[in-house]
């Protein structure tokens, strides 16, 4: 059974993984740093260390230069982009000072933010003033929780610091850390804030370990994310080259570029190939319909990527904010489900079309007929039983396309980030058009190959059956595991 869920769990990652698609909440560790003198708790640093993966996402948008590294102007933008997430809720910082713990924060300005960049490791500092009056047995808790999980916090027990003259017993676990003063010398505070006791843990929590292996791709979806990501700084060397207009012949290599980008994009895991198979396979179509809804469902791929980042520019003002990784599991997850309903149809259709004659048409090329003389003229069918095959709608068509092809992909979102951080609107647009065709070549093979299949078992009563019944029951699954991959994290 274990060895079931396993080959499950990694056969949904070959189908539907992404080498861009794949965004994580970013791991990030927290250190603190309080300063205080006889009487008072004065300060309090906190420091934000961002984990390698996010940094290296933020390299693929931010560094406008492309020389692997941050400048101040690009962390300007970077911080600016933080910033405007972390002001509104209020920098996700609770903060905590009495004879118990209050469930509700004191109240305090933050400033002197900054971002930083150093020996390839991304940060953000801020500062808060505290000037809290110091008591005998009074406890300052420092929490950090993301309420939308965008950032995965993690307080490091070793660089949690407190500068006092007097005992303290510190407490660290996950997501926040306390101080409880002993000093006895000093008074108790009188007055003890009426909120919610929450008792402290007095052990240390230990860091959990990340689980490194259970995220480690099979090899060829390493093989290809190293490729997309060659071919994605070379769309972005080409963007630079236009915007700056150094380079007369760079919007030809990016369109080139783009095109064998969407070609490759596509070949990869997911995408809507198993999809556009089992949909062709299992319905009669022309290549020229196959055709079509191909470039539809790249198409409509792309124009589902631009409306997130047009989203998320003009009415969340951001590019880094948390819409844009729900908005692409929301809408994965109901067009899993539409794909399953679509299959349940399909699969329906096949098995009551014996009663209902008005929906299905008889095949006479696949079969022969010879006049036999007795008593009375008629016709009998001699060698081939009529093949009935369910006529597909194109309501049907509209359906799969746009649950097939409206699944964002965040590589393809990334392009449209980098129109609003260069300025290069019209030859993004082009891009990915082109991107778009390469998609939709991949595509249509697949569903050449499914048509190609459903012409060539005309001949035969059972294979159609066969593949009437097995590919909408395999579109069902594959809008299973699709869900199911979706809702993972």
């Amino acid at each position: 059974m274990i060895k079931f869920i396993l080959s499950l769990l990694l056969f949904t990652t070959i189908l539907f993984g992404c080498s861009l698609c794949s965004m994580i909440t970013p791991k990030t560790h927290v250190d603190t740093q309080i300063k205080a003198d006889k009487e008072y708790i004065k300060t309090l640093r906190i420091n934000w260390t961002f984990a390698d993966d996010f940094t290296k996402q933020l390299m693929q948008i931010y560094d406008t230069n492309l020389d692997g590294s941050f400048n101040e102007k690009e962390l300007v933008l970077i911080q600016a982009s933080l910033v405007d997430y972390l002001e509104q809720k209020h920098f996700i910082t609770a903060i905590s000072y009495g004879k118990q713990i209050d469930s509700k924060s004191n109240d305090y300005e933050v400033k002197d933010f900054k971002m930083n960049y150093k020996n390839s490791t991304l940060s953000f500092t801020y500062n808060i003033d505290l000037n809290y009056k110091i008591y005998d047995k009074n406890i300052l808790q420092i929490k950090i929780v993301d309420d939308q999980n965008y950032f995965d916090i993690v307080f490091n027990p070793n660089k949690q610091l407190m500068s006092i003259p007097y005992k303290i017993i510190e407490t660290s676990n996950i997501n926040d850390v306390s101080f409880q003063i002993d000093a006895p010398q000093l008074p108790e505070q009188e007055d003890a804030p009426k909120a919610e006791i929450v008792t402290p843990e007095i052990k240390k929590v230990e860091e959990k370990v990340e689980n490194k292996e259970s995220q480690t791709p099979v090899n060829t979806q390493i093989q290809t994310q190293n490729i997309l990501e060659k071919f994605t700084q070379n769309i972005k060397k080409y963007l630079i080259a236009i915007q700056k207009g150094e380079d007369k012949s760079a919007l030809f290599f990016l369109l080139m570029a783009s095109f064998l980008y969407g070609v490759i994009h596509a070949f990869g895991p997911g995408h809507g190939k198993a999809l556009a198979f089992s949909y062709f396979s299992s319905q009669k179509s022309s290549v020229f319909q196959a055709l079509i809804i191909s470039l539809a469902t790249a198409f409509v791929h792309i124009l589902g990527a631009l409306g997130i980042v047009l989203f998320s520019v003009f009415v969340l003002q951001s590019v880094l904010n948390r819409f844009m990784q729900d908005s692409v599991s929301y809408i994965t997850s109901f067009s899993a489900l539409i794909i399953m309903l679509l299959a349940i149809y399909i699969l329906y259709r096949k098995l009551s079309k014996k009663s209902c004659g008005c929906c299905c048409s008889v095949d006479l090329k696949t079969t022969n007929f010879t006049a036999v003389s007795s008593n009375m003229n008629f016709v009998k069918a001699a060698s081939n039983i009529p093949v009935i095959k369910p006529i597909r709608t194109k309501r049907q068509d509209l359906i799969f396309v746009l649950t097939a092809g409206i699944i964002p992909c965040p590589g393809t979102v990334l392009l449209f980030v980098y129109a609003f951080l260069l300025k290069t609107y019209f030859a993004v647009i082009l891009a990915s058009i082109s991107i778009s065709f390469g998609m939709a070549f991949v595509i249509f093979l697949s569903s050449f190959l499914g048509v190609s299949l459903n012409k060539a078992s005309r001949k035969s009563t059972k294979l159609v059956n066969i593949l009437e019944i097995g590919s909408p029951i395999f579109m069902f699954v594959l809008g299973l595991l699709l869900f199911l991959n979706a809702n993972k994290f």
